[in-house]
């Protein structure tokens, strides 16, 4: 009995929480700006911040999943390459779109009211912070 009270409980919990995760990721949903941190790494002394334009956000929140991150991502790499990185521009967008996950924002958190995702580019000595606005 005691087996089935714990696996009821369990159940319930996770159904409880699932909603939770989801709204941590970030979603589909659209989102009315997202702004760009570029900082040395393993520093937070900024080199570089930007935020998304109107057209750029319309784009992106037309957009759902995977394509959202490849959008981004072609997005930032466009400014990163005024940095002068070591990487092509095909490595760079590879390292942001493994680093967004399956979505713009698969690894989120929720600081402040904004969903933040920090991606370091390894042998770049930068890490990327995106902040999408709430």
């Amino acid at each position: 009995m005691k087996l089935t009270k714990r696996t009821l409980m369990g159940a319930t919990l996770a159904l409880a929480l699932t909603p939770l995760a989801a709204f941590a990721e970030g979603g589909e949903d659209p989102i009315p700006g997202i702004d760009i941190i570029v900082e040395k790494d393993p520093s937070v002394v900024p080199v570089m911040e930007f935020s998304l334009n109107d057209g750029e956000m319309q784009k992106f929140n037309s957009l759902k999943g995977k394509e959202r991150a490849e959008f981004l991502a072609g997005v930032l790499t466009r400014y990163l390459l005024d940095l002068g990185p070591k990487s092509s521009p095909d490595d760079l967008r590879a390292m942001l779109v493994e680093g967004m996950g399956g979505s713009w924002c698969g690894p989120c958190r929720l600081v402040d009211g904004a969903y933040v995702n920090r991606i370091k580019l390894p042998g770049e000595g930068l890490a990327v912070e995106i902040k999408g606005i709430k």
